[in-house]
């Protein structure tokens, strides 16, 4: 009978052990396998080019933040160079926000990125809309503008966006301007568990009749299933 019950543990043991020399890798794979969280911020115009500006020109456009800090140091959005404009942080009536300045007679579009990694784990979004592009008003927008915004009538809320008064057409072709930011956040893959990743999109054609302040709607969306889906939808 002892040895019947000795054979029994013995099998026990057998059996956990085997057990956990075939999990242990793969727990050890899940605890490894992780990618970093991620910020990026993409800037860029269309229509530019057909425009003439002063000596100086400046197109002002939100900041990003989160949770009311910026989420790019100020030496991170200072003084970098995308072709013929460099960002500057310049003070408005809404407080900081990022200068993309020209000195070159000949405009050009403006294509700028900005790109920030946190650790596995470091970056977690509890709302989304704290994630912001700054300024920002929360309300929704659902007002008519006296331009037709390149997205729908409703928004999450209203940044704003300036444009040079002195920002003139070269002709009377000149198309509308077209201003495009866009806000990635990605909370990464942590011990095998994949984050979120939210998406906050300003996309607004502005004609030349419209400059000086300029509010422009703020969209929200989320990836899921392979597609972009709207916060709310």
């Amino acid at each position: 009978m002892e040895s019947k019950n000795i054979t029994k543990i013995l099998l026990v043991v057998a059996v956990v052990t085997a057990a956990f020399v075939v999990l242990l890798p793969l727990f050890g794979a899940a605890w490894i396998n992780s990618i970093p969280g991620v910020y990026e911020y993409k800037i860029s115009t269309e229509g530019i080019s057909q425009y003439q500006g002063g000596l100086i020109t400046d197109i002002i456009v939100p900041m990003p933040m989160r949770d009311g800090s910026l989420v790019f140091s100020e030496e991170e959005l200072q003084n970098q160079q995308f072709g013929n404009w460099k960002s500057v942080i310049v003070v408005t009536p809404h407080g900081k926000m990022l200068a993309f300045q020209s000195t070159d007679g000949d405009l050009t579009d403006i294509d700028a990125d900005f790109f920030k990694k946190f650790d596995p784990g470091e970056l977690a979004v509890t709302d989304i809309r704290d994630e912001s592009l700054s300024p920002l008003i929360r309300e929704n927008s659902d007002e008519s503008k006296e331009w037709n915004s390149g997205t729908e009538n409703r928004s999450e809320y209203v940044s704003i966006i300036f444009l040079p008064e002195d920002l003139v057409p070269l002709n009377a072709n000149a198309t509308d301007i077209v201003v495009n930011l866009e806000l990635t956040i990605s909370e990464g893959l942590n011990h095998s568990i994949l984050g979120d990743t939210f998406r906050v999109t300003i996309l607004e054609r502005i004609p030349p009749e419209i400059r000086g302040e300029i509010p422009v709607n703020a969209h929200i969306t989320q990836h899921l299933d392979g597609n972009w889906v709207p916060l709310n939808g």
